[in-house]
């Protein structure tokens, strides 16, 4: 298989069987580099972790289960290192090519699961998502992504990276897959469940216009049942972020440790930034962070009781180009996580899906209460963009 957009890691191939039957049977599956796939290392994007890897003798569970749905496996997928980024790029292993817009960044950090999927090198991206690393690029690629309800999914044999945020996730090209996806990973059918969409006004404010008034005309055009609502809780977005990042900082250094301790030097220098930056938060604002985190759960669960799924802009801006300066992608990191923590804090279920309204089209989300995954998909068949 030629790989020019760099989706994959260069491993030499070895062998891993499949179901002939299932629901995933004639799908080709990439895996990110984080999960254990027999015959394979797991590098997560670091060459120390490379080297000290070995050959894997078992699989992750969540990858056997779709290897045993009939979904082919084709390679394992590069990643940001550590998983620690939401922009794409890797020192050591370099970026992939977003095939849709070749002169943006791919997004992050299961770059090469989505560019393998857009690439239409694979039909089912399984990557990670703790801040936004499978809603991101699958918006940024044009693609559909879907982040699990957390602690849905087993994590056996996936490194971690936040605990409290981290959950395997999917991307494909078209709503229809992500379907089999969710009949290969065991969710319960919910059809015919009729759901209102909730309209944020805060979050609206903090999009550009144009992409604010295409969500709503896209709502609109649906039919679905529509409300506004003032904000997404009591709380502020940047407050809500800055304890999201506590957090995720905190616990990237706890699962980061050893590493940063023994080969600090091989860490990209952003990376490795972050990572001393979780080592200084102190227990205080850890719990602190945990308070607030608990308050939007619980005020969250009260807006999204009833069958209400909140329709949210995956990305804040634009994607900013492959040459961006450091500041322009800490810019993008710090607008996007603003919106994507969302979902982390809650534990919520979220869908990024290709969408449009007014003559303009865009990646939008919905997400609801926990468990209410299948649903999402169902109402975004009404919402997306045709054919999708």
């Amino acid at each position: 298989m030629e790989d020019r957009w760099n989706a994959f890691a260069p491993y030499p191939h070895a062998e891993v069987q499949c179901a002939d039957t299932g629901p995933l049977c004639g799908l080709r599956l990439a895996v990110k580099d984080l999960f254990d796939v027999a015959g394979y290392p797991t590098a997560a994007g670091n060459p120390v972790l490379l080297a000290a890897s070995g050959i894997k003798t078992q699989t992750a569970p969540l990858v056997q289960t779709l290897l045993d749905a009939g979904a082919q496996f084709v390679g394992k997928a590069n990643t940001d290192e550590l998983a620690y980024s939401l922009i794409g790029d890797n020192i050591h292993f370099g970026m992939p090519i977003n095939p849709v817009y070749p002169d943006r960044i791919p997004g992050g950090s299961s770059s090469g699961s989505a560019v393998a999927v857009a690439a239409k090198l694979a039909d089912i991206g399984l990557g990670t998502d703790t801040s936004g690393s499978v809603r991101l690029p699958a918006a940024v690629n044009g693609l559909v992504g879907w982040r699990p309800t957390h602690g849905s999914l087993n994590t056996d044999r996936l490194r971690p990276l936040a605990p409290s945020f981290d959950v395997p996730g999917f991307i494909t090209a078209r709503l229809k897959p992500m379907t089999a996806v969710m009949d290969a990973v065991g969710l319960p059918l919910t059809v015919g469940r009729l759901c209102s969409i909730l309209i944020v006004e805060d979050v609206m404010q903090a999009i550009e216009p144009g992409a604010a008034e295409a969500i709503v005309v896209s709502i609109k055009s649906s039919g679905l049942p529509m409300q506004t609502v003032r904000s997404v809780a009591s709380i502020s977005l940047d407050d809500l972020a800055a304890a999201f990042l506590t957090i995720l900082q905190k616990e990237a250094w706890e699962s980061n440790r050893i590493l940063f301790e023994q080969h600090g030097s091989t860490i990209a220098p952003g990376i490795a930034a972050r990572l001393l930056a979780g080592s200084h938060r102190g227990a205080v604002d850890v719990q602190e962070a945990r308070r607030i985190c608990s308050a939007f759960r619980n005020q969250t669960a009260q807006l999204l009781a009833g069958c209400k799924l909140m329709a949210l802009p995956t990305l804040a801006i634009d994607a900013p180009p492959r040459d961006a300066s450091p500041d322009q992608l800490t810019a993008f990191r710090s607008a996007s996580i603003r919106l994507l923590c969302l979902a982390g804090l809650g534990g919520y279920p979220q869908l990024a899906f290709p969408a449009s309204g007014g003559g303009r089209e865009l990646s939008l989300s919905l997400m609801g209460a926990p468990n209410s995954d299948r649903v999402l998909v169902e109402t975004a068949n009404r919402l997306a963009i045709p054919q999708i």
